[in-house]
């Protein structure tokens, strides 16, 4: 039987967030990602995709971090009594979700049947729970097919271009006419493939470009924001702040004294 320690749904985390249990949280931990994050996993750091999942066991390390600021995710505390499921669960291993509107409505189905007042509240809670982690955990490979498949190369290589090239990038609009698409229905597809808004992502590009200038460079804080795709450093600090909580110099300052004490 399966028991429920604590659970959330859509956790928006700002900033610099990161878990890191050695010997895990105590009990079994499933992760659901809604955001690009990394995770260390059997001693590497991975990047995760929006719509990943790990089940952690039982004292295994707990390393996950977000990506670029803006961090979402469902997670599940829980026990177990005599392992039951065990052989049936991949434990430590980064899922793809195949079938992600079944996984969370059981997620809110679980959520309800906490405020439930029966007698058999445990019973159907434990029933829910296995169902996820079977589902979760099922041998199926194959992954969903894009219904716009002609459409993914030149969305991935848009990607490409924009996580290198930054600052060629300014609106949506822009980049919709990069994939010959109208600006509604390219940024419908962009959030169907890659999880994430075009306009999100195109963020997340510049802050991550601007954190490498900020921390292997010596360049200026008005340099950098140019070489990111901003029109002045004042909209750069201003959006860098608003994503990692923290100013371009707070950050620098942060990296550079972190690598001194490591020295």
């Amino acid at each position: 039987m399966y028991r429920l320690h604590a659970m959330g749904i859509n956790i928006r985390h700002v900033g610099e967030f990161v878990i890191d249990r050695e010997h895990g949280s105590g009990d079994y931990l499933l992760v659901i990602f809604k955001t690009n994050a990394w995770i260390r996993i059997h001693g590497e750091e991975k990047p995760v995709h929006p719509d990943s999942a790990i089940i952690y066991r039982k004292g295994t390390l707990q390393f996950y971090r977000t990506d670029c600021g803006n961090y979402v995710n469902h997670f599940l505390h829980f026990d177990m009594e005599n392992e039951q499921a065990d052989e049936f669960i991949k434990y430590d291993t980064l899922l793809t979700i195949n079938n992600v509107e079944n996984v969370e409505e059981i997620l809110r189905m679980i959520s309800w049947e906490q405020m439930n007042a029966s007698e058999n509240k445990d019973k159907y809670m434990s029933l829910l729970i296995d169902m996820l982690l079977t589902k979760l955990s099922e041998t199926e490979t194959k992954k969903v097919q894009s219904i716009h498949k002609k459409y993914d190369s030149e969305l991935e290589k848009l990607r490409a271009e924009i996580y290198s090239n930054p600052e060629n990038f300014q609106s949506i609009l822009q980049m919709a006419a990069y994939a010959n698409l109208s600006k509604s229905y390219f940024q419908q597809l962009y959030k169907k493939k890659f999880g994430i808004s075009c306009y999100d992502d195109l963020l997340s590009a510049k802050i991550k470009t601007a954190q490498y200038y900020l921390t292997e460079t010596n360049l200026t804080i008005k340099e950098i924001s140019v070489l990111c795709g901003y029109e002045n450093d004042i909209s750069f600090m201003h959006c860098f702040k608003n994503r990692l909580r923290i100013t371009p110099s707070e950050y620098r300052k942060k990296k550079l004294n972190y690598f001194h004490s490591e020295e």
